[in-house]
């Protein structure tokens, strides 16, 4: 049973792995005229399968802790708890901003969110990555995996402390505090629940307010 447990852990985790880098490959390979384009609609190709094969793996799941063992809640209350967990993402988010930009001196502008914008307002159908296929594999490698082995080792706060620190540092910016605190409320989410698509609502919720927030202002 344990080793099964593990199987689809790490499933997860390869399957992250290898939708990071097959827009790579598929670079490799393209012609030279058309370089931009194969990185783009690649890294289309690659979450939304990555996405769809952690769907898969999550419904046949062998993953066995106190979370995925406790009953989920009515998935009334999981969508409720996703949109209110959007709001308190958004409020994690302002008050992590203040507190980089005022105490330790960092730009309110993240990196991160500006070129990923960029290459949406010139590649729409990027959005989908951003918005959607992303956020469900990040909920499932940081909470569904990571936070979740975590949880029974360490306590809710020693796995969203580890958990959320991962997150952040993948996203290879420097407002670490900023995703940090996101990720603490999607893990508030999913012990709310019990259900992963809880924090997933809210963090495809979150991105893609953010998106068109800032593509119409």
């Amino acid at each position: 049973m344990k080793k099964r447990m593990k199987q689809t852990s790490i499933s997860i985790i390869l399957t992250y792995i290898a939708a990071q880098f097959l827009p790579a490959l598929i670079l490799a390979v393209a012609p030279r005229t058309y370089q931009t384009e194969a990185l783009i609609y690649g890294s289309i190709f690659s979450f939304t399968t990555g996405a769809l094969v952690m769907l898969v793996l999550n419904r046949k799941s062998t993953i066995k802790n106190s979370l995925t063992l406790s009953p989920s809640a009515p998935w009334k209350e999981v969508l409720m708890w996703g949109l209110i967990g959007t709001l308190m993402a958004f409020a994690s988010q302002f008050i992590a901003t203040l507190i980089e930009s005022q105490i330790l001196g960092l730009t309110m502008e993240s990196a991160n969110t500006q070129n990923l914008l960029a290459t949406i307002n010139k590649y729409p159908y990027y959005l989908i990555i951003v918005s959607i296929m992303a956020p469900i594999m990040e909920e499932f490698v940081f909470r569904k995996v990571i936070f979740g082995f975590f949880y029974d080792l360490t306590g809710v706060v020693g796995a969203a402390v580890i958990s959320s620190l991962l997150f952040a540092f993948i996203h290879a910016d420097s407002h670490i505090l900023l995703y940090s605190s996101m990720g603490f409320v999607f893990s508030y989410l999913y012990v709310k629940t019990k259900n992963i698509a809880a924090p997933i609502i809210a963090h495809v919720l979150m991105n893609t307010s953010v998106v068109l927030l800032n593509l119409f202002q």
